[in-house]
């Protein structure tokens, strides 16, 4: 086992904040080989090896952090092991990198409300309204599904956050 070298990580980070690269661009890995531990790290979570899925997914966003698939797959897996804190995270993470996509903003906030936080799940759900498209298939489905989830969430929720909203603004 080669012995890790302090000044080799302190470069190398140094090199990731300089030319805002990822560690898949510093260490030379291909997309071809990102995709194939992708799709390792699918086929663990589809048949439950989610512990596999999990390393495997961790690795992903670590060598390429700017790739909203990846932060998806780490989020469901989280989602599944019910680590339901990283997974809001992770699902954050994503819904950054593509606010377009409504399923990470619409799984955060299944994980907000599985940990009891019906204004962060509100939240979420706001975000997806707010940048889901309107006039697709996509968007209509998963507005349809956070009309549900708003449901269970409570219209309380969303005052409160509303009435949060209003304190910053002012």
């Amino acid at each position: 086992m080669q012995k890790i070298d302090s000044a080799e990580i302190a470069a190398g980070v140094k090199t990731l904040i300089e030319n805002a690269s990822t560690m898949k661009q510093l260490k030379g890995v291909t997309n071809d080989e990102l995709e194939a531990v992708y799709s390792l790290a699918f086929s663990y979570y589809q048949t439950g090896k989610y512990e596999e899925a999990h390393k495997l997914f961790q690795f992903l966003v670590l060598f390429d952090h700017l790739n909203a698939k990846y932060w998806f797959g780490l989020g469901a897996v989280q989602q599944a092991l019910k680590d339901f804190k990283n997974a809001a995270v992770s699902y954050g993470y994503c819904s950054f990198l593509k606010l377009d996509n409504p399923k990470p903003q619409l799984h955060a906030a299944e994980c907000f409300l599985a940990l009891g936080d019906k204004r962060s799940a509100a939240s979420a759900l706001e975000a997806l309204n707010e940048y889901c498209p309107k006039d697709t298939d996509i968007g209509r489905e998963y507005r349809a599904k956070a009309a549900k989830l708003r449901e269970v969430i409570g219209e309380e929720a969303f005052a409160e956050l509303a009435k949060a909203d209003e304190k910053v603004k002012a």
